[in-house]
Protein backbone atom coordinates (compact mmCIF):
# COMPACT_ATOMS: atom_id res chain seq x y z
CA UNK A 1 0.00 0.00 0.00
CA UNK A 2 1.82 3.31 -1.42
CA UNK A 3 1.55 6.29 1.05
CA UNK A 4 -0.07 9.49 -0.23
CA UNK A 5 1.61 12.02 1.64
CA UNK A 6 5.36 11.13 1.53
CA UNK A 7 6.11 14.35 2.93
CA UNK A 8 4.87 13.45 6.04
CA UNK A 9 4.32 9.46 6.09
CA UNK A 10 6.14 6.94 7.46
CA UNK A 11 5.58 3.51 6.09
CA UNK A 12 6.31 0.72 9.04
CA UNK A 13 7.74 -2.37 8.33
CA UNK A 14 5.02 -4.99 9.69
CA UNK A 15 2.98 -5.07 6.66
CA UNK A 16 -0.31 -7.31 6.76
CA UNK A 17 -3.36 -8.13 4.84
CA UNK A 18 -4.49 -5.44 2.83
CA UNK A 19 -7.72 -6.28 4.08
CA UNK A 20 -6.88 -5.37 7.52
CA UNK A 21 -5.06 -2.95 7.11
CA UNK A 22 -4.43 -0.32 9.56
CA UNK A 23 -3.61 3.76 8.81
CA UNK A 24 -2.98 5.79 11.70
CA UNK A 25 -3.39 9.49 11.86
CA UNK A 26 -1.58 11.80 14.13
CA UNK A 27 -3.25 15.14 14.60
CA UNK A 28 -1.29 18.09 17.18
CA UNK A 29 -0.37 21.65 16.36
CA UNK A 30 3.43 21.22 17.45
CA UNK A 31 5.40 20.11 15.23
CA UNK A 32 8.13 18.26 18.23
CA UNK A 33 5.71 16.21 19.50
CA UNK A 34 3.98 15.23 15.85
CA UNK A 35 7.50 13.88 14.84
CA UNK A 36 8.32 12.77 18.32
CA UNK A 37 5.09 10.56 18.65
CA UNK A 38 6.03 9.42 15.01
CA UNK A 39 9.19 8.41 15.99
CA UNK A 40 8.17 6.50 19.31
CA UNK A 41 5.36 4.94 17.71
CA UNK A 42 7.57 3.31 14.86
CA UNK A 43 9.88 1.82 17.94
CA UNK A 44 7.43 0.40 19.83
CA UNK A 45 7.18 -2.26 17.23
CA UNK A 46 3.04 -2.61 17.57
CA UNK A 47 1.85 -5.10 15.21
CA UNK A 48 -1.32 -3.81 13.11
CA UNK A 49 -0.44 -0.42 11.99
CA UNK A 50 0.60 -0.18 9.01
CA UNK A 51 1.41 3.51 7.75
CA UNK A 52 1.20 6.67 9.86
CA UNK A 53 0.23 10.29 8.81
CA UNK A 54 0.13 13.28 10.05
CA UNK A 55 -1.57 16.68 10.65
CA UNK A 56 -0.48 20.10 11.86
CA UNK A 57 -4.14 21.17 12.89
CA UNK A 58 -7.86 20.24 13.19
CA UNK A 59 -8.76 21.70 9.86
CA UNK A 60 -5.34 19.52 7.93
CA UNK A 61 -6.70 16.63 10.45
CA UNK A 62 -9.92 16.71 9.03
CA UNK A 63 -8.43 16.83 5.34
CA UNK A 64 -6.24 14.19 5.40
CA UNK A 65 -8.85 12.39 7.08
CA UNK A 66 -11.12 12.22 4.27
CA UNK A 67 -7.77 11.90 2.13
CA UNK A 68 -6.40 8.95 3.70
CA UNK A 69 -9.77 7.36 5.97
CA UNK A 70 -7.57 6.02 8.99
CA UNK A 71 -8.84 3.25 10.93
CA UNK A 72 -7.13 4.89 13.86
CA UNK A 73 -6.75 9.08 15.19
CA UNK A 74 -4.58 10.10 17.58
CA UNK A 75 -5.48 13.29 18.17
CA UNK A 76 -4.96 16.18 20.89
CA UNK A 77 -7.86 18.11 22.03
CA UNK A 78 -6.84 21.73 22.28
CA UNK A 79 -5.66 23.00 18.81
CA UNK A 80 -6.24 26.22 16.95
CA UNK A 81 -8.84 26.51 13.73
CA UNK A 82 -10.63 23.55 14.88
CA UNK A 83 -10.10 21.72 18.46
CA UNK A 84 -10.46 17.96 18.46
CA UNK A 85 -13.77 17.19 19.57
CA UNK A 86 -15.33 19.56 16.78
CA UNK A 87 -12.77 17.56 13.87
CA UNK A 88 -14.38 14.50 15.66
CA UNK A 89 -17.79 15.35 15.26
CA UNK A 90 -17.21 16.14 11.30
CA UNK A 91 -15.22 13.15 10.53
CA UNK A 92 -17.97 10.99 12.60
CA UNK A 93 -19.95 12.18 9.11
CA UNK A 94 -17.87 10.07 6.86
CA UNK A 95 -15.91 7.64 8.73
CA UNK A 96 -18.57 6.60 12.17
CA UNK A 97 -16.06 3.74 12.78
CA UNK A 98 -12.42 5.63 12.99
CA UNK A 99 -11.13 5.00 16.43
CA UNK A 100 -10.73 8.04 18.00
CA UNK A 101 -7.57 8.46 20.90
CA UNK A 102 -7.39 12.02 22.30
CA UNK A 103 -4.05 13.74 24.12
CA UNK A 104 -5.58 15.36 27.50
CA UNK A 105 -4.30 17.54 30.23
CA UNK A 106 -6.30 17.73 33.51
CA UNK A 107 -8.00 21.04 32.63
CA UNK A 108 -9.27 19.36 29.89
CA UNK A 109 -11.96 17.39 31.48
CA UNK A 110 -15.12 19.01 29.92
CA UNK A 111 -13.66 18.56 26.34
CA UNK A 112 -13.38 14.91 27.40
CA UNK A 113 -16.80 14.46 28.51
CA UNK A 114 -18.20 16.00 24.57
CA UNK A 115 -15.71 12.91 23.42
CA UNK A 116 -17.23 10.07 25.55
CA UNK A 117 -20.91 11.36 24.21
CA UNK A 118 -18.70 11.00 20.46
CA UNK A 119 -17.64 7.25 21.91
CA UNK A 120 -14.39 8.43 21.60
CA UNK A 121 -13.69 7.00 24.93
CA UNK A 122 -9.61 5.98 24.32
CA UNK A 123 -7.62 8.87 26.01
CA UNK A 124 -4.27 9.32 27.26
CA UNK A 125 -2.73 12.35 29.71
CA UNK A 126 -0.19 14.70 29.29
CA UNK A 127 2.34 14.32 30.11
CA UNK A 128 2.91 11.36 28.12
CA UNK A 129 3.71 7.94 29.01
CA UNK A 130 4.89 5.58 26.06
CA UNK A 131 4.01 2.31 27.87
CA UNK A 132 0.52 3.97 28.18
CA UNK A 133 0.83 4.95 25.13
CA UNK A 134 1.62 1.54 23.69
CA UNK A 135 -1.34 -0.30 26.25
CA UNK A 136 -4.38 2.48 24.47
CA UNK A 137 -2.70 1.68 20.82
CA UNK A 138 -2.85 -1.53 21.25
CA UNK A 139 -6.59 -1.45 22.59
CA UNK A 140 -7.04 0.46 19.54
CA UNK A 141 -5.97 -1.46 17.17
CA UNK A 142 -8.19 -4.14 18.69
CA UNK A 143 -11.23 -2.40 18.53
CA UNK A 144 -10.31 -1.50 14.73
CA UNK A 145 -9.77 -4.90 13.52
CA UNK A 146 -12.90 -6.03 15.29
CA UNK A 147 -14.54 -3.29 13.17
CA UNK A 148 -13.37 -4.76 9.67
CA UNK A 149 -14.03 -8.12 10.88
CA UNK A 150 -17.97 -6.69 11.06
CA UNK A 151 -17.78 -4.84 8.31
CA UNK A 152 -16.01 -7.53 6.15
CA UNK A 153 -18.90 -10.34 8.03
CA UNK A 154 -21.97 -7.97 7.32
CA UNK A 155 -20.43 -7.46 3.14
CA UNK A 156 -20.06 -10.94 3.16
CA UNK A 157 -23.85 -11.62 4.07
CA UNK A 158 -24.93 -8.83 1.94
CA UNK A 159 -23.02 -10.02 -0.98
CA UNK A 160 -24.55 -13.69 -0.59
CA UNK A 161 -28.48 -12.21 -0.09
CA UNK A 162 -27.50 -9.77 -3.46
CA UNK A 163 -25.93 -12.98 -5.22
CA UNK A 164 -29.27 -15.38 -3.99
CA UNK A 165 -31.55 -12.26 -5.14
CA UNK A 166 -29.56 -12.70 -8.96
CA UNK A 167 -30.28 -16.05 -9.54
CA UNK A 168 -34.00 -16.31 -8.05
CA UNK A 169 -34.68 -13.56 -10.70
CA UNK A 170 -33.54 -15.89 -13.55
CA UNK A 171 -36.31 -17.70 -12.83
CA UNK A 172 -39.98 -17.96 -13.53
CA UNK A 173 -42.28 -16.26 -10.73
CA UNK A 174 -43.86 -19.34 -9.95
CA UNK A 175 -40.51 -21.04 -9.41
CA UNK A 176 -38.89 -18.05 -7.50
CA UNK A 177 -41.85 -18.29 -4.93
CA UNK A 178 -41.28 -15.88 -2.11
CA UNK A 179 -38.00 -15.45 -2.03
CA UNK A 180 -37.37 -12.29 -4.63
CA UNK A 181 -40.02 -10.30 -2.75
CA UNK A 182 -37.95 -11.63 0.80
CA UNK A 183 -34.57 -10.61 -0.89
CA UNK A 184 -35.50 -7.70 -2.86
CA UNK A 185 -37.51 -6.15 0.23
CA UNK A 186 -34.11 -6.32 2.15
CA UNK A 187 -31.83 -4.67 -0.61
CA UNK A 188 -34.09 -2.12 -1.27
CA UNK A 189 -34.24 -1.13 2.88
CA UNK A 190 -30.60 -1.35 2.65
CA UNK A 191 -30.03 1.18 0.13
CA UNK A 192 -33.00 3.82 2.04
CA UNK A 193 -35.82 3.30 -1.08
CA UNK A 194 -38.28 1.13 -2.73
CA UNK A 195 -37.82 2.40 -5.98
CA UNK A 196 -34.37 1.02 -7.63
CA UNK A 197 -35.93 -1.42 -9.82
CA UNK A 198 -37.56 1.08 -11.33
CA UNK A 199 -35.81 0.52 -14.65
CA UNK A 200 -33.93 -2.82 -15.14
CA UNK A 201 -32.11 -4.82 -17.47
CA UNK A 202 -30.27 -8.14 -17.23
CA UNK A 203 -26.90 -8.32 -19.06
CA UNK A 204 -25.40 -11.95 -19.84
CA UNK A 205 -21.24 -12.40 -19.54
CA UNK A 206 -20.55 -15.57 -21.38
CA UNK A 207 -16.83 -17.06 -21.06
CA UNK A 208 -15.61 -20.03 -23.07
CA UNK A 209 -15.76 -22.91 -20.27
CA UNK A 210 -12.30 -23.93 -21.49
CA UNK A 211 -10.58 -21.07 -19.77
CA UNK A 212 -10.14 -22.03 -16.32
CA UNK A 213 -10.63 -18.27 -14.58
CA UNK A 214 -9.56 -17.65 -11.46
CA UNK A 215 -11.85 -18.41 -8.74
CA UNK A 216 -12.23 -14.77 -7.54
CA UNK A 217 -12.82 -13.99 -10.94
CA UNK A 218 -16.63 -12.66 -10.07
CA UNK A 219 -15.15 -10.44 -7.04
CA UNK A 220 -12.25 -9.04 -8.90
CA UNK A 221 -14.69 -7.83 -11.75
CA UNK A 222 -16.99 -6.62 -9.38
CA UNK A 223 -14.87 -4.87 -7.73
CA UNK A 224 -13.18 -2.80 -10.38
CA UNK A 225 -16.36 -2.59 -12.36
CA UNK A 226 -18.65 -1.08 -9.54
CA UNK A 227 -17.09 1.69 -8.72
CA UNK A 228 -18.13 2.89 -12.76
CA UNK A 229 -21.31 2.08 -12.26
CA UNK A 230 -21.88 3.94 -8.83
CA UNK A 231 -20.76 6.81 -11.26
CA UNK A 232 -23.30 6.38 -13.18
CA UNK A 233 -26.13 5.82 -10.74
CA UNK A 234 -26.80 2.49 -10.85
CA UNK A 235 -27.24 -0.60 -9.00
CA UNK A 236 -26.49 -4.12 -9.93
CA UNK A 237 -26.80 -7.64 -8.42
CA UNK A 238 -24.58 -10.12 -9.87
CA UNK A 239 -24.18 -14.02 -9.81
CA UNK A 240 -22.39 -16.91 -11.63
CA UNK A 241 -25.48 -18.72 -12.88
CA UNK A 242 -23.05 -22.30 -14.05
CA UNK A 243 -19.51 -22.07 -15.36
CA UNK A 244 -18.41 -19.37 -18.07
CA UNK A 245 -21.86 -17.66 -17.54
CA UNK A 246 -22.62 -14.96 -15.26
CA UNK A 247 -25.77 -12.95 -14.85
CA UNK A 248 -25.65 -9.08 -13.90
CA UNK A 249 -29.21 -7.79 -13.06
CA UNK A 250 -28.76 -3.71 -13.61
CA UNK A 251 -31.24 -0.85 -12.31
CA UNK A 252 -31.34 2.74 -11.06
CA UNK A 253 -34.45 5.26 -10.42
CA UNK A 254 -33.90 6.51 -13.37
CA UNK A 255 -35.38 5.28 -16.94
CA UNK A 256 -32.78 3.23 -19.12
CA UNK A 257 -32.15 4.26 -22.71
CA UNK A 258 -30.66 1.88 -25.12
CA UNK A 259 -28.00 4.17 -25.36
CA UNK A 260 -26.99 4.12 -21.88
CA UNK A 261 -27.07 0.19 -21.75
CA UNK A 262 -24.43 0.20 -24.51
CA UNK A 263 -22.03 2.52 -22.74
CA UNK A 264 -22.69 0.43 -19.36
CA UNK A 265 -22.09 -2.95 -21.37
CA UNK A 266 -18.81 -1.08 -22.82
CA UNK A 267 -18.04 0.23 -19.56
CA UNK A 268 -17.21 -3.76 -18.10
CA UNK A 269 -14.85 -4.26 -21.07
CA UNK A 270 -11.29 -2.42 -19.78
CA UNK A 271 -12.11 -5.46 -16.59
CA UNK A 272 -12.31 -8.18 -18.59
CA UNK A 273 -9.23 -8.56 -19.49
CA UNK A 274 -8.03 -11.87 -18.22
CA UNK A 275 -10.70 -13.42 -20.64
CA UNK A 276 -9.47 -14.25 -23.83
CA UNK A 277 -13.09 -15.02 -25.14
CA UNK A 278 -16.34 -13.81 -24.27
CA UNK A 279 -19.78 -12.17 -25.05
CA UNK A 280 -21.86 -9.68 -23.33
CA UNK A 281 -25.74 -9.88 -24.05
CA UNK A 282 -28.21 -7.43 -22.92
CA UNK A 283 -31.97 -8.22 -22.56
CA UNK A 284 -34.71 -6.00 -22.77
CA UNK A 285 -35.67 -3.19 -20.39
CA UNK A 286 -38.09 -3.84 -18.15
CA UNK A 287 -39.78 -1.98 -15.83
CA UNK A 288 -40.06 -3.23 -11.64
CA UNK A 289 -37.86 -6.08 -10.58
CA UNK A 290 -41.49 -8.24 -11.19
CA UNK A 291 -40.60 -8.21 -14.78
CA UNK A 292 -36.72 -8.77 -14.77
CA UNK A 293 -37.25 -11.98 -15.53
CA UNK A 294 -38.08 -11.01 -18.96
CA UNK A 295 -35.51 -9.32 -19.36
CA UNK A 296 -33.15 -12.56 -18.84
CA UNK A 297 -35.23 -14.44 -20.88
CA UNK A 298 -34.64 -12.21 -23.94
CA UNK A 299 -31.06 -12.46 -23.10
CA UNK A 300 -30.47 -15.84 -23.34
CA UNK A 301 -32.16 -15.83 -26.84
CA UNK A 302 -29.40 -13.51 -27.65
CA UNK A 303 -26.80 -15.77 -26.00
CA UNK A 304 -27.74 -18.37 -28.34
CA UNK A 305 -27.06 -16.40 -31.62
CA UNK A 306 -24.23 -15.00 -30.05
CA UNK A 307 -22.26 -18.03 -31.13
CA UNK A 308 -22.33 -16.28 -34.92
CA UNK A 309 -20.94 -13.32 -33.84
CA UNK A 310 -17.22 -12.65 -33.69
CA UNK A 311 -16.06 -13.14 -29.77
CA UNK A 312 -15.49 -9.94 -27.66
CA UNK A 313 -19.17 -8.54 -29.28
CA UNK A 314 -21.93 -6.99 -27.13
CA UNK A 315 -25.06 -7.90 -28.32
CA UNK A 316 -28.56 -5.80 -27.74
CA UNK A 317 -31.52 -6.82 -29.13
CA UNK A 318 -31.80 -4.00 -31.88
CA UNK A 319 -28.76 -5.40 -33.17
CA UNK A 320 -29.41 -8.80 -34.23
CA UNK A 321 -31.43 -9.40 -37.10
CA UNK A 322 -31.33 -12.54 -39.00
CA UNK A 323 -30.03 -12.95 -43.00
CA UNK A 324 -33.12 -13.26 -45.33
CA UNK A 325 -31.88 -15.95 -47.55
CA UNK A 326 -33.63 -18.38 -49.78
CA UNK A 327 -30.47 -20.87 -48.88
CA UNK A 328 -30.25 -22.99 -46.47
CA UNK A 329 -27.20 -24.38 -44.47
CA UNK A 330 -28.27 -27.96 -45.24
CA UNK A 331 -28.41 -26.88 -48.87
CA UNK A 332 -24.37 -27.10 -48.79
CA UNK A 333 -24.39 -30.59 -47.40
CA UNK A 334 -24.37 -32.64 -50.99
CA UNK A 335 -22.26 -30.08 -52.60
CA UNK A 336 -19.83 -29.95 -49.88
CA UNK A 337 -20.30 -33.84 -50.10
CA UNK A 338 -19.56 -34.31 -53.66
CA UNK A 339 -16.74 -31.96 -53.27
CA UNK A 340 -14.77 -34.33 -50.50
CA UNK A 341 -15.67 -37.03 -52.84
CA UNK A 342 -14.09 -36.18 -55.74
CA UNK A 343 -11.33 -34.19 -53.89
CA UNK A 344 -12.45 -30.89 -55.70
CA UNK A 345 -10.27 -28.55 -54.01
CA UNK A 346 -11.50 -25.27 -55.87
CA UNK A 347 -14.85 -26.35 -55.19
CA UNK A 348 -14.48 -26.96 -51.23
CA UNK A 349 -13.28 -23.53 -50.79
CA UNK A 350 -16.18 -21.87 -52.73
CA UNK A 351 -18.67 -23.95 -50.95
CA UNK A 352 -16.61 -23.34 -47.56
CA UNK A 353 -16.77 -19.65 -48.28
CA UNK A 354 -20.05 -19.28 -49.32
CA UNK A 355 -21.29 -21.61 -46.06
CA UNK A 356 -19.43 -19.01 -43.64
CA UNK A 357 -20.78 -15.75 -45.41
CA UNK A 358 -24.43 -17.18 -44.42
CA UNK A 359 -23.77 -18.01 -41.11
CA UNK A 360 -21.69 -15.55 -39.60
CA UNK A 361 -23.53 -12.83 -37.96
CA UNK A 362 -26.86 -14.98 -38.82
CA UNK A 363 -29.87 -14.06 -35.76
CA UNK A 364 -31.86 -16.64 -37.21
CA UNK A 365 -29.61 -20.01 -36.91
CA UNK A 366 -29.59 -21.81 -33.91
CA UNK A 367 -25.97 -23.02 -32.95
CA UNK A 368 -26.80 -26.77 -32.44
CA UNK A 369 -28.40 -27.21 -35.71
CA UNK A 370 -25.46 -25.81 -37.37
CA UNK A 371 -23.25 -27.86 -35.05
CA UNK A 372 -25.13 -30.61 -36.13
CA UNK A 373 -24.52 -30.23 -39.83
CA UNK A 374 -20.48 -29.27 -39.36
CA UNK A 375 -20.39 -32.86 -37.52
CA UNK A 376 -21.87 -34.78 -40.06
CA UNK A 377 -19.56 -32.81 -42.76
CA UNK A 378 -16.67 -33.89 -40.56
CA UNK A 379 -17.33 -37.45 -40.26
CA UNK A 380 -18.69 -37.71 -43.98
CA UNK A 381 -14.42 -36.00 -44.91
CA UNK A 382 -13.14 -39.32 -42.25
CA UNK A 383 -15.58 -41.41 -43.77
CA UNK A 384 -13.89 -40.93 -47.50
CA UNK A 385 -10.39 -40.86 -45.74
CA UNK A 386 -10.55 -43.94 -44.51
CA UNK A 387 -12.40 -45.42 -47.53
CA UNK A 388 -9.31 -43.91 -49.14
CA UNK A 389 -7.07 -45.31 -46.81
CA UNK A 390 -5.21 -42.14 -46.02
CA UNK A 391 -3.07 -41.71 -43.08
CA UNK A 392 -3.49 -38.61 -41.58
CA UNK A 393 -4.13 -38.50 -37.97
CA UNK A 394 -6.71 -36.29 -38.04
CA UNK A 395 -8.84 -39.00 -39.33
CA UNK A 396 -8.07 -41.52 -36.63
CA UNK A 397 -10.59 -39.99 -34.09
CA UNK A 398 -13.54 -41.47 -32.86
CA UNK A 399 -16.65 -40.17 -33.79
CA UNK A 400 -17.09 -39.39 -29.94
CA UNK A 401 -13.83 -37.01 -29.99
CA UNK A 402 -15.15 -35.11 -32.78
CA UNK A 403 -18.52 -33.98 -31.74
CA UNK A 404 -16.65 -32.90 -28.24
CA UNK A 405 -14.55 -30.98 -30.31
CA UNK A 406 -17.11 -29.53 -32.48
CA UNK A 407 -19.38 -28.85 -29.20
CA UNK A 408 -16.89 -26.80 -27.29
CA UNK A 409 -16.21 -24.74 -30.15
CA UNK A 410 -17.06 -21.52 -28.40
CA UNK A 411 -18.04 -19.61 -31.67
CA UNK A 412 -19.31 -20.14 -35.28
CA UNK A 413 -15.67 -18.70 -36.35
CA UNK A 414 -14.08 -21.73 -34.19
CA UNK A 415 -16.24 -24.16 -35.53
CA UNK A 416 -16.45 -23.21 -39.51
CA UNK A 417 -12.24 -22.88 -39.13
CA UNK A 418 -12.41 -26.49 -37.41
CA UNK A 419 -14.27 -27.32 -40.51
CA UNK A 420 -11.99 -25.84 -42.69
CA UNK A 421 -8.92 -27.86 -41.08
CA UNK A 422 -10.44 -31.19 -41.81
CA UNK A 423 -11.09 -29.93 -45.41
CA UNK A 424 -7.05 -29.15 -45.58
CA UNK A 425 -5.49 -32.29 -43.75
CA UNK A 426 -7.99 -34.17 -46.22
CA UNK A 427 -7.14 -32.50 -49.59
CA UNK A 428 -2.93 -32.92 -48.19
CA UNK A 429 -3.08 -36.44 -47.05
CA UNK A 430 -4.97 -37.06 -51.03
CA UNK A 431 -2.17 -35.41 -52.48
CA UNK A 432 0.38 -37.34 -50.63
CA UNK A 433 -1.13 -40.58 -50.29
CA UNK A 434 0.81 -43.59 -50.78
CA UNK A 435 -1.50 -46.79 -51.14
CA UNK A 436 -1.38 -48.61 -47.84
CA UNK A 437 -1.00 -52.28 -47.30
CA UNK A 438 -5.23 -53.44 -47.29
CA UNK A 439 -4.35 -55.86 -44.58
CA UNK A 440 -2.42 -53.02 -42.63
CA UNK A 441 -5.41 -50.98 -43.34
CA UNK A 442 -7.60 -53.02 -41.68
CA UNK A 443 -5.83 -54.27 -38.61
CA UNK A 444 -5.05 -50.01 -38.08
CA UNK A 445 -8.78 -49.23 -38.31
CA UNK A 446 -9.69 -52.16 -35.92
CA UNK A 447 -7.13 -50.71 -33.45
CA UNK A 448 -7.93 -47.01 -34.19
CA UNK A 449 -11.74 -48.41 -32.84
CA UNK A 450 -11.38 -50.76 -29.85
CA UNK A 451 -8.01 -49.56 -28.45
CA UNK A 452 -10.20 -48.35 -25.05
CA UNK A 453 -10.74 -52.15 -25.06
CA UNK A 454 -8.21 -53.47 -22.60
CA UNK A 455 -8.90 -56.91 -23.66
CA UNK A 456 -8.10 -56.40 -27.21
CA UNK A 457 -5.73 -58.93 -28.34
CA UNK A 458 -3.69 -59.90 -31.21
CA UNK A 459 -5.96 -63.15 -32.34
CA UNK A 460 -9.12 -60.39 -32.15
CA UNK A 461 -7.00 -57.83 -34.28
CA UNK A 462 -6.18 -60.62 -36.59
CA UNK A 463 -9.60 -61.91 -36.74
CA UNK A 464 -10.91 -59.06 -38.28
CA UNK A 465 -8.48 -58.54 -40.74
CA UNK A 466 -9.17 -62.12 -41.82
CA UNK A 467 -5.51 -63.54 -41.20
CA UNK A 468 -4.06 -65.85 -38.76
CA UNK A 469 -2.34 -64.21 -35.63
CA UNK A 470 1.09 -64.80 -36.61
CA UNK A 471 0.62 -64.00 -40.43
CA UNK A 472 -0.66 -60.53 -39.27
CA UNK A 473 1.96 -59.97 -36.69
CA UNK A 474 4.85 -60.53 -39.59
CA UNK A 475 2.82 -58.34 -42.16
CA UNK A 476 2.41 -55.57 -39.92
CA UNK A 477 5.68 -55.43 -38.88
CA UNK A 478 7.12 -55.58 -42.77
CA UNK A 479 5.07 -52.72 -43.65
CA UNK A 480 5.38 -50.50 -40.68
CA UNK A 481 8.42 -51.22 -39.43
CA UNK A 482 6.94 -51.88 -35.87
CA UNK A 483 5.41 -54.64 -34.03
CA UNK A 484 1.86 -54.42 -33.73
CA UNK A 485 1.79 -54.34 -29.72
CA UNK A 486 4.25 -51.35 -30.50
CA UNK A 487 2.04 -49.57 -32.68
CA UNK A 488 -0.97 -50.01 -30.06
CA UNK A 489 0.69 -49.12 -26.90
CA UNK A 490 2.04 -46.22 -29.29
CA UNK A 491 -1.70 -45.01 -30.34
CA UNK A 492 -3.06 -45.44 -26.90
CA UNK A 493 -0.07 -43.50 -25.26
CA UNK A 494 -0.73 -40.18 -28.19
CA UNK A 495 -4.18 -40.86 -27.22
CA UNK A 496 -3.21 -40.64 -23.32
CA UNK A 497 -0.76 -37.30 -24.36
CA UNK A 498 -4.00 -35.40 -25.81
CA UNK A 499 -6.27 -36.00 -22.83
CA UNK A 500 -3.89 -34.89 -20.08
CA UNK A 501 -4.13 -31.42 -22.13
CA UNK A 502 -7.58 -31.43 -20.43
CA UNK A 503 -7.03 -30.68 -16.88
CA UNK A 504 -10.54 -31.88 -15.92
CA UNK A 505 -9.61 -35.33 -17.17
CA UNK A 506 -8.29 -37.42 -14.11
CA UNK A 507 -5.18 -39.41 -14.50
CA UNK A 508 -7.56 -43.00 -13.47
CA UNK A 509 -9.99 -41.60 -16.12
CA UNK A 510 -7.50 -41.50 -18.76
CA UNK A 511 -5.85 -44.74 -17.93
CA UNK A 512 -9.49 -46.42 -18.40
CA UNK A 513 -10.26 -44.47 -21.78
CA UNK A 514 -7.01 -45.83 -23.70
CA UNK A 515 -7.69 -49.35 -22.30
CA UNK A 516 -5.63 -49.74 -19.39
CA UNK A 517 -7.51 -51.09 -16.06
CA UNK A 518 -4.60 -50.63 -13.61
CA UNK A 519 -3.68 -46.97 -13.87
CA UNK A 520 0.11 -47.71 -11.84
CA UNK A 521 0.78 -49.76 -14.85
CA UNK A 522 -0.59 -47.13 -17.28
CA UNK A 523 1.78 -44.94 -15.05
CA UNK A 524 4.63 -46.88 -16.08
CA UNK A 525 3.91 -47.78 -19.65
CA UNK A 526 3.41 -43.77 -19.89
CA UNK A 527 7.03 -42.83 -18.34
CA UNK A 528 8.73 -45.49 -20.46
CA UNK A 529 7.08 -43.95 -23.84
CA UNK A 530 8.00 -40.60 -22.84
CA UNK A 531 10.26 -40.50 -20.35
CA UNK A 532 7.69 -38.84 -18.03
CA UNK A 533 4.83 -39.92 -15.36
CA UNK A 534 1.36 -38.60 -16.64
CA UNK A 535 1.82 -35.90 -13.78
CA UNK A 536 4.79 -34.74 -14.84
CA UNK A 537 3.48 -34.77 -18.54
CA UNK A 538 0.77 -32.84 -17.67
CA UNK A 539 2.66 -30.14 -15.24
CA UNK A 540 4.73 -29.33 -18.20
CA UNK A 541 2.11 -28.58 -20.67
CA UNK A 542 0.68 -25.78 -17.84
CA UNK A 543 4.18 -24.29 -17.88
Amino acid sequence: MGCLDKSNCCPLNHWRNEDTAIKLLIVDDENLTRTGLMSSIEHLSLDGIDEIFTAEDGMDGLRKARSHRPEIILSDVRMPHLNGIDMLNRIRETLPDTVFIFMSGYSDKEYLKAAIRLRAVNYIEKPLDMEEMKKTLQEAIRQAEQIIRNRYAETVQEDLSASRLALCLTLPTHASGRAVDDLSEKYCSRYGSVNLFRSAATVLLHTDEREELHPDFLDSLKAGFYPVMRQMRMHTIAAEKRTGLFVFHFFRKAEFTESTIKLLMESMIPFLQPVRSWYLCCGDIVSGIKNLYDSYSTAVILLQHSFFYTPCSILVSPDVKGKRNNISPSDFSLQIQDAVRNADEASLAKLSASLNELCAENGELLPRAIQSLYFQLITFILDESRRRQLQGSERNRAAEEVYEEISSCFSYQELHECLNRYIRQFLEEVNSHVPENSSVFLIKSYIRQHYADPMLSTKEISEYASLSASYACTVFKNETGQTLNQYLTEFRMEKAKALLDDPRNSISEISSRVGYNDSNYFGKAFRKFTGKSPSEYREDLLK
